[in-house]
């Protein structure tokens, strides 16, 4: 990017982001309260715990079911040197090498 693409990005940007203070100023709204505040950021990390425990289920369930099975007849040592010869080899001895579980 060029100096002038990016000054014109910044002054934009101020603008965007400051038009709905200035809009919020104007009609009285004002800022929430502290209360309201805090039970809203603690909504939103309760949805980002839930949403982690089931993304980690997920993943859990998928390597127990999916991935293990594809790797039992995968033969490799811990200390091979060997080049993969195609993809699919190459996807298995990465995830046999970082024991994906």
């Amino acid at each position: 990017m060029t100096k002038l693409t990016k000054i014109f990005a910044s002054i934009l940007c101020f603008f965007l982001t400051s038009i709905p203070a200035m809009a919020a100023k104007a009609t009285g709204a004002g800022a929430p309260s502290g209360k309201e505040l805090v039970s809203k950021f603690g909504m939103a990390m309760a949805g980002v715990m839930v949403f982690s425990f089931v993304i980690y289920l997920g993943l859990s369930v998928y390597n127990k079911f999916f991935v293990e099975e594809q790797i039992k007849d995968f033969k490799l040592r811990k200390d091979s040197l060997r080049t993969p010869t195609d993809k699919d080899e190459a996807v298995m001895m990465y995830i046999a090498k970082n024991r994906l579980r």
